[in-house]
């Protein structure tokens, strides 16, 4: 597994991940105590949308690759998202004044299109390989920024409890899903998949997230 951790590894070294903390401006927003409902109200809306195409890929990621090793790991993955999803929908959505009824059909921001025809690509087109380290680029930028954007909303008296508890729940990337990331890379590999596309999908994660938070603080 030597060579599918130093393809791990020396891709990590490269992500932008204090960029992508500098350069959030719904964190420079709530840093400045300047978060409004509307704020909260996008990211409900951007997460939502969004996992209408996250949640489905894990099944036909599954479905394409059915060794215990890639399908036990997109398993797990839809785990978390599903998870979130149910606490969207219970919880958060309601608390910043969404209703989830009509948040199912709505019309999709760009900077959500853009994140969803990526996701649908990968599920459709990515091997094994490719298609984990397109999940493990987006939990490593996207959980730092969960974690400060946490740190900065407990310091306000508008945010509900509930949106709290969703962006702790991205603070880290879970453990199982580093652990489990390896042998996954490896089985691709072995399975034909070129090394120059395990990274291909990933390169593409820094710029569609930079918008997305962007939708988010601005609309």
């Amino acid at each position: 597994m030597t060579e599918a951790t130093e393809i791990i590894n020396n891709y990590q070294a490269l992500l932008p991940v204090k960029q992508q903390i500098r350069a959030n401006e719904l964190l420079a927003a709530a840093k400045q105590g300047r978060v409004h409902p509307q704020h909260l109200q996008r990211l409900v809306i951007g997460e939502f949308l969004t996992q209408q195409a996250e949640i489905p890929r894990y099944g036909v990621l599954i479905d394409r690759f059915r060794h215990e090793i890639p399908a036990g790991f997109f398993a797990y993955v839809a785990t978390v998202f599903i998870a979130q999803r149910r606490l969207l929908a219970d919880a958060v959505a309601p608390a910043v004044g969404l209703n989830v009824d009509e948040l199912r059909h709505a019309d999709l921001p760009h900077a959500v299109t853009q994140l969803n025809q990526a996701v649908a690509w990968v599920a459709a087109h990515a091997g094994p390989a490719e298609a984990a380290m397109e999940l493990h680029t987006d939990f490593q930028l996207f959980c730092p920024v969960a974690n400060e954007l946490v740190g900065a909303l407990r310091e306000l008296d508008n945010v509900p409890e509930p949106a709290l508890d969703y962006l702790e729940n991205y603070s880290e990337q879970p453990a199982e899903m580093k652990q489990r990331l390896p042998e996954v890379v490896e089985y691709g590999l072995n399975q034909g998949e070129p090394e120059r596309w395990v990274t291909r999908s990933a390169a593409e994660i820094p710029d569609l997230l930079s918008d997305y938070w962007h939708y988010i603080a601005t609309g």
